[in-house]
């Protein structure tokens, strides 16, 4: 049997799994023994067992071999890739070490300037866009001693969460090809749940981090506002973009957090930035004598069963672990913080402001830009600036109410969506559904971090999201991780999958 004929096997697979426990399946066909995380893949490397350039070849072997299926990438870097981790490889033989993230493969998203490369933000309008200089957060990661084995594929301009792209295609699901992988992070989302790398860095608007992290049962977090560098990043809202990374694992997350976050004289929305100690201290220090709030009228509210289920077993596990379980109000999550409005008269008024010129300056616009972008920005383009000033105006009363909630409870626990993962020939509206537990967090620019939490009947990952204050990423990061352990939902693999 060919290796083709492997992934077609592979891709026949079907996985079932209920949300309770659940236990480590035998590997999905075509798998190889590879780390499973940053810190496996580290050891790895400087006990000798591996190298960087070892495992940055395998990589670029299973992106051949899955691309036709996953269409994950746009732009693969294997001669680059391959250079780099030579690089990293000489370097700690010299006795060189940059950190955790010393000679690690990861993707990066394609509206990342990364020089030297294309960044084409997903567009046909922006096929030939070439980057002389790097994003602050990709000079980070490379310093940090990351390998960078591509740019990833996206919805165009980062507009929408289903994955999809009129000019380069759509990004399939490795658990189910016929489904979305989420979006708009949706190329990064797909490589790291098909192994193809150990993570990589998202942006999230709307939820374009908790989207893919949880249709796809990978971990993300999005940070608070302005933690992490925007600059060198083409931008969808300019008050809600947020940067933050995509892992396959809790651990993972804060040690890419820890190198991504912190002030940047290129981005002014960085001065209040507050990374402190590394974000992997206290990591297992559990949740016990903590209050997680469910809240009223919101976290178990028009969400479909299996997720219901799901929640409600997390909740039990939450409990288990010692925590606490609330039940809280919070009035602005019940009905006036509505996803729809915020989402038409503040993202899409900001988009139209950043992008509305050139398009409706640009011949042949509609076919450039494609079919999202175009019904985004006419619909942008309707909000008056009065709805969109009215709507800024009230969000200082606003977030002062939601943030008065966690005088009484250390995070929300809701779901980060209320679906598994649709078909990619599904309506709009059934991705729209899917902002109202993300996009009232953009607003307020509150941390939340997305870890999956079990699995429909059809085998689709189910995520959970926890939310807290601002600057309290360590605090979700250690509640995610005593989560993750006792629950080990993370490891389950799925039909499409090279390895670890």
């Amino acid at each position: 049997m060919n290796r083709r004929e492997v992934l077609a096997g592979a891709s026949s697979i079907a996985l079932a799994a209920g949300t309770a426990g659940l236990v480590r399946p035998a590997k999905a066909q075509g798998a190889r023994d590879l780390p499973h995380s940053v810190g496996a893949a580290g050891d790895a490397f400087r006990s000798g067992d591996l190298s960087s350039r070892q495992l940055t070849e395998t990589y670029i072997d299973c992106i051949e071999e899955f691309e036709p299926k996953l269409n994950a990438f746009i732009s693969v870097l294997n001669e680059e890739a391959i250079a780099t981790a030579e690089a990293r490889d000489a370097e700690l033989a010299a006795g060189l070490d940059r950190g955790p993230l010393h000679g690690i493969p990861i993707v990066v998203k394609d509206l990342f300037e990364v020089e030297g490369t294309r960044t084409t933000v997903g567009s046909e309008a922006f096929a030939d866009r070439m980057s002389d200089s790097d994003a602050t957060i990709v000079r980070k990661l490379k310093d940090a001693g990351c390998v960078i084995l591509g740019k990833t594929n996206m919805n165009a301009f980062a507009a929408g969460v289903s994955g999809t792209n009129s000019t380069f295609g759509d990004v399939h699901n490795p658990w189910d090809l016929e489904r979305s992988p989420g979006g708009s992070s949706s190329g990064t989302g797909a490589a790291i749940a098909a192994g193809l790398c150990l993570g990589g860095p998202g942006t999230d608007t709307g939820g374009s981090i908790r989207v893919p992290a949880s249709w796809l049962g990978i971990a993300g977090i999005r940070p608070t506002f302005g933690l992490v560098s925007k600059n060198g990043v083409y931008p969808r809202s300019l008050s809600l973009d947020t940067i933050g990374p995509l892992a396959r694992n809790v651990r993972d997350l804060a040690i890419f957090l820890d190198v991504m976050a912190g002030f940047d004289p290129k981005d002014p929305d960085t001065a209040l930035a507050q990374p402190g100690l590394s974000y992997t201290d206290g990591l297992e220090d559990g949740v016990a004598g903590l209050r997680i709030g469910l809240v009223k009228n919101y976290s178990l509210t028009n969400i479909d069963p299996p997720v219901e289920a799901a929640i409600r077993a997390a909740a039990d596990t939450f409990s288990d672990l010692g925590a606490e379980i609330v039940d809280i109000k919070v009035p602005p999550l019940e009905g006036q913080l509505d996803y729809a409005a915020l989402f038409s008269e503040i993202l899409l008024y900001e988009f139209n402001q950043i992008l509305g010129d050139q398009f409706r300056s640009t011949p042949d616009a509609e076919r450039l830009f494609g079919p999202i972008v175009t019904a985004n920005l006419t619909d942008g383009a309707a909000v008056t600036q009065e709805q969109y000033e009215a709507r800024i105006a009230e969000r200082p009363s606003i977030l002062a109410e939601v943030k008065s909630a966690f005088n009484s409870v250390d995070a929300f626990l809701t779901p980060s969506l209320p679906t598994t993962a649709p078909l990619l020939s599904a309506a709009a509206q059934d991705f729209g559904r899917g902002r109202q537990f993300t996009i009232p967090f953009s607003y307020t620019a509150l941390p939340s971090v997305a870890v999956p939490c079990g699995f429909s009947p059809e085998g689709l990952p189910i995520g959970l999201q926890l939310v807290g204050d601002h600057f309290q990423e360590a605090l979700l990061l250690r509640m995610a991780s005593a989560f993750e352990a006792a629950t080990m939902f993370h490891n389950r693999r799925p039909p499409i999958f090279c390895g670890g």
